[in-house]
This record gives structure tokens, C-alpha cells and sequence, in this order.
């Protein structure tokens, strides 16, 4: 029992978007009360605490009810560091529904090189979580990062909502 007190799960989960540059989608994904509108899986994602951006603040977010009775997963996350330099910031789960018992992770938005568009990147770094393993939710997680970034590239590629007056 002990020496599962002490396992530390890691994990990474990254995807291109080859047509995006990274302050592109960094605009959109900066905000840390807005991943429901890039997250399709999350339904709700609105402010507890705090100030958008500044560490400290608190998001609450959850998924919409399941067809087959599947309860809501929700989870309340606070802010740890925030860097608009690097494009990225960090956060922790600080109660959910979901078995974290310590979760902490980063979520990036990283320039390719040679100007070949960006990268997302969500890592984590967790205690063992009940009913997942580390491959699962590093799973999950791809899976979040691959719908994300469809949305982005939809947003970047439709049309400006206002043409330039003339």
C-alpha cells in the first residue's frame, strides 16, 4: 500500500496544427475560464474565483449529463502560473468527481520551427487515479488536444465575422 502512495503518474499528450501560428491559437485558448468553448467534451466552464489570468483563480468545469446515466465528471482547478511569453500556463484539480487526488498539469501552445505553423501540448503529473490507468488518461487527453485543435483550425479558417468597412 505504501509503495502505491508513493507511484507518481506522468503524461503528455500533442498535436500540430500546421496551419495556425502559435500566437494565433494562443489568442484563442488563453483564456482559463473559456475551455468549454474549445473542450467539446466540457459543457460548463465558468469562473469560482478570482481574476482571469492572474494565479489563484478557480474554474469549475464539467461534462454534460451521458446518455446511458453516466454521471457528470466535474472538477474545480486553480491557476498556478501563467505565462503569456512562453504561451502557456498551470493548473491544479483542486476537488472533483473524477478520483484526483493530486493533479497538476500545463497546457502549451508551442511555435514550430521554420514558421511551420504551432503545437499543443497538455502534460500532467498525477497520484494514480481509481478507475484509470496512466495510459488512459494520457488517452483522454490526446483525444481532448485532437478535438481542440479541430476547432481552432475551423475558427482560424472561417471568414471574418466583419468586413473591414470601405
Amino acid at each position: 500500500m505504501e509503495q502505491n502512495q508513493l507511484e507518481k503518474w506522468e503524461g503528455k499528450a500533442s498535436i500540430d496544427l500546421p496551419n495556425a501560428k502559435a500566437d494565433q491559437a494562443w489568442s484563442l485558448l488563453s483564456n482559463f475560464f473559456s475551455l468549454h468553448l474549445w473542450l467539446p467534451a466540457i459543457a460548463v466552464c465558468e469562473k469560482v474565483a478570482g481574476i482571469e489570468g492572474q494565479p489563484g483563480c478557480t474554474r469549475y468545469c464539467a461534462t454534460a449529463p451521458g446518455d446511458d446515466r453516466e454521471p457528470v465528471m466535474w472538477a474545480k482547478e486553480k491557476l498556478l502560473a501563467f505565462d503569456p511569453v512562453a504561451r502557456s500556463y498551470c493548473y491544479e484539480v483542486t476537488d472533483s468527481n473524477v478520483g484526483f487526488d493530486r493533479y497538476v498539469a500545463t497546457f502549451k501552445v508551442l511555435e514550430v520551427e521554420g514558421g511551420g505553423g504551432c503545437k499543443l501540448e497538455w502534460s500532467f503529473e498525477s497520484e494514480p487515479v481509481k478507475g484509470w490507468t496512466r495510459d488512459g488518461l494520457t488517452a483522454y487527453l490526446q483525444t481532448g488536444l485532437e478535438d481542440m485543435a479541430k476547432k481552432v483550425e475551423e475558427v482560424l479558417k472561417a471568414p471574418p465575422a466583419f468586413a473591414a468597412a470601405g
